[in-house]
């Protein structure tokens, strides 16, 4: 029986944007795109063993900037018949012809990521000044919706850096008058990164901060400890057990919060996924999960501030 997961495949992490808030434009990020071929071999190896339901597509980095990306979702929808594909993307290269194009290969949800409501609080956090041209891009998006694809899903993410309002739930439906009726949802997003990263007084990532949490294998318990212990009534966090994300290199990883690739499994182009998924670096991962048991400076032990 295939293992039932959600699965994350972060086709591109290059990006032209550099948020303030976010990871990607420290020159630790590793940047790479995945190509069509490469994606079927990786995605070949996992559906070996794995039945999912959904995909994601994007997570560091500006998705769009990857030309294969029509060739990755049609073949994701018409041979491995995965019910659910979406993607997330700043959404400054979504011109309405990409956009049909998109769609057409089978793509059933996009979501902006808009993090502030005026154009100049968006080019402090943004770096770039694209609001207007966001901005027209989802009012695009919504026409396509209201006109001819009725069941695509359409959502915007606003993180909330002291940039932008508090509740942009109400300032999007008025920026977007009566179309905002076809947004599926907005979602506010506090502000927050794991420990690993060193914030700087400007509120941004400092790049000359050394990386002091830096995941090595010597790190672990002893197995010992986890069978002299109590587990937990559940995982404090299910991503280990329930997901499957994927870096665009076609390595496995743990997780989107593991910016700078501190954990990586191996590559999924010449390693077979099991091996990888059941290693016993991974399975030591699900027990300090289960167990509440961490290495001093281990990224999971980080991000849960435990």
């Amino acid at each position: 029986m295939k293992l039932k997961r959600k699965i994350n495949f972060d086709v591109c992490t290059f990006c032209n944007h550099a948020c303030d808030f976010c990871s990607n434009p420290d020159k630790r990020t590793k940047k790479a795109k995945t190509s069509y071929a490469d994606f079927v071999k990786a995605m070949d190896n996992v559906l070996q063993y794995v039945e999912t339901d959904e995909l994601g597509l994007s997570a560091k980095g500006e998705v769009l900037l990857n030309n294969d990306l029509e060739s990755i979702i049609s073949h994701c929808k018409n041979i491995y018949n995965i019910p659910y594909i979406y993607i997330s993307s700043n959404g400054a290269l979504m011109s309405e012809s990409r956009a049909i194009s998109l769609i057409e290969s089978g793509l059933d949800s996009i979501k902006f990521s808009i993090n502030a409501i005026d154009s100049i609080n968006y080019k402090q956090v943004h770096n770039r000044d694209d609001f207007e041209k966001v901005i027209q891009n989802f009012s695009t998006l919504l026409k396509l919706k209201k006109e001819k694809y009725p069941y695509l899903k359409l959502l915007i993410s606003s993180v909330l850096t002291p940039c932008n309002t508090q509740n942009p739930q109400d300032a999007f439906k008025k920026i977007f008058g009566e179309d905002s009726k076809f947004i599926n949802n907005i979602l506010p997003y506090q502000r927050t990164l794991t420990q690993k990263e060193h914030i700087s007084t400007g509120g941004g990532i400092n790049t000359e901060s050394p990386h002091k949490s830096h995941f090595s294998s010597t790190q672990y318990f002893s197995p010992t400890q986890f069978s002299t212990s109590q587990p937990l009534q559940k995982p404090l966090c299910s991503v280990p057990f329930n997901e499957v994300w994927i870096n665009s290199d076609c390595s496995l990883i743990l997780c989107c919060k593991d910016y700078f690739d501190s954990i990586n499994f191996g590559s999924l182009l010449t390693h077979d996924f099991l091996d990888l998924y059941r290693s016993q670096t991974f399975e030591e991962i699900r027990q300090m999960q289960q167990y509440g048991i961490f290495p001093q400076h281990h990224l999971c032990k980080q991000c849960l501030g435990v």
